[in-house]
């Protein structure tokens, strides 16, 4: 136990004196971390992988709370979805456990990659992929 302890306090060490590790967790820092990795780490092929999953996930959530913004506040759907409608509870709950699930996601993947792990978000390339898709000139130009 001991042995697996003095591994990981090593571990932690190497990745904060290294910085790497460091600058590839910040990529999930809520709404503007995955810049710095993303565009001032280029060469650093960790950076650049968990700042590209980190745009994703937040892509994810502002179109997320786009959608239910709009479902709450446009005249058509107002009337469901608005303040003190019918399915508001229902789309407030979204918001706020789509919050949560975004947290924790930020916070499991920040640890994995301070610990130097490529470690995929589970679901969200096809999430992506499949909005992705809905584009046809870009389908056109990934393929």
């Amino acid at each position: 136990m001991a042995d697996k302890v003095r591994e990981i306090q090593d571990r932690l060490l190497k990745n904060i004196q290294d910085g790497d590790q460091l600058s590839a967790a910040i990529a999930y820092f809520p709404l503007i971390g995955w810049i710095y990795p993303l565009y001032f780490k280029k060469e650093d092929k960790l950076c650049q992988y968990h700042g590209k999953q980190g745009q994703q996930l937040n892509a994810v959530l502002i179109g997320l709370y786009l959608v239910l913004w709009f479902l709450e506040n446009f005249w058509l759907t107002s009337w469901i979805f608005g303040t003190g409608s019918l399915l508001n509870p229902i789309s407030s709950s979204v918001k706020i456990i789509a919050l949560f699930g975004y947290l924790g996601l930020s916070l499991v993947a920040a640890y994995r990659a301070f610990m130097d792990e490529e470690w995929e978000i589970p679901f969200l390339q096809d999430i992506v992929d499949f909005f992705w898709d809905l584009f046809p000139q870009r389908k056109a130009d990934r393929d």
